[in-house]
C-alpha cells in the first residue's frame, strides 16, 4: 500500500512538473472579478454636459462580475497564442459628479498571447497579452431630472497585459489566478430629452483579477 501511494505521488508530481510541449492546445474557462477606482485609468468616464456647463467622473457602476472562456495553442513551452470572450456586468451605481445611476455592459473579442516565465516548474508564472475590441454599453438613468435612461455605446480598440501562475492537478486539468490591467477605448454622445448633448470619454479601464480552470486536449 505504501508503495502504491509513493507511485502515484511521484506520477503526480511529475505532472505538476511537466511543461507544455509544442502543438498542446487548452481550453480555459473563468470567473472575473474587476475593481473600480477614480479616474478613467482605474474604473471611471467622463460625462459632459457643454449646454449646461456641467462635467464630471462617473464610475461604470458598481465592481464588476463576469466570465471569460479562451482557447490556446502552444507554440513552444514558453509561448501560446489564442483567443478569448469575456463579458462583464457593472450593477447599479450612483455617479459621483452627476448624482445618476450608471450601469455598464462590456465584452471584449481578444486574440491572445501567454509568455510562461517557468515553464518546468510546477507554479509556471506566465505574462497573459491580450488586444482586440471592447463593446461597452454604459447607461445613464436621468429619472431623477425627469428625463428617460439613456445608452452610450462604443466598440473600439482594447488591450490587457499582467501576470499570472498555473498549476497542473491533473494530467488534463490545471487552475489558474490571473491579474490584469485592462485598458478600453470609449467615447459615444446622445441628446437629453432637453436637448442638451452629453458626451461620454475617453476610456474604461479598470484592474481585474480572474481563477480559471484549464483543460489540456
Amino acid at each position: 500500500m505504501r508503495k502504491y501511494f509513493l507511485t502515484v505521488l511521484l506520477c503526480l508530481c511529475a505532472v505538476c512538473l511537466q511543461a507544455y510541449q509544442p502543438g498542446d492546445i487548452t481550453l480555459g474557462a473563468g470567473a472575473v472579478f474587476s475593481a473600480l477606482g477614480l479616474g478613467t485609468d482605474f474604473g471611471e468616464v467622463n460625462v459632459e454636459d457643454a449646454q449646461a456647463g456641467m462635467f464630471h467622473d462617473a464610475k461604470l457602476g458598481q465592481p464588476g462580475w463576469g466570465a471569460e472562456v479562451q482557447a490556446m495553442y502552444f507554440l513552444n513551452e514558453r509561448l501560446a497564442v489564442g483567443i478569448s470572450f469575456t463579458d462583464q456586468y457593472f450593477s447599479k451605481d450612483l455617479s459621483s459628479g452627476w448624482e445618476l445611476n450608471v450601469t455598464t455592459r462590456m465584452r471584449n473579442y481578444m486574440a491572445k498571447g501567454q509568455v510562461f516565465l517557468n515553464p518546468q516548474q510546477a507554479y509556471k508564472v506566465y505574462i497573459p497579452l491580450g488586444i482586440g475590441l471592447a463593446q461597452t454599453d454604459f447607461s445613464m438613468d436621468f429619472a431623477p431630472l425627469g428625463e428617460t435612461k439613456k445608452h452610450f455605446k462604443y466598440t473600439g480598440f482594447a488591450y490587457h497585459v499582467g501576470l499570472g501562475v498555473e498549476r497542473a492537478v491533473s494530467e488534463h486539468f490545471s487552475v489558474g489566478l490571473e491579474g490584469r490591467y485592462n485598458a478600453n477605448r470609449f467615447h459615444d454622445s446622445t441628446m437629453r430629452d432637453n436637448a442638451d448633448r452629453v458626451t461620454v470619454y475617453p476610456k474604461a479601464n479598470f484592474f481585474s483579477v480572474l481563477t480559471r480552470v484549464v483543460y489540456k486536449i
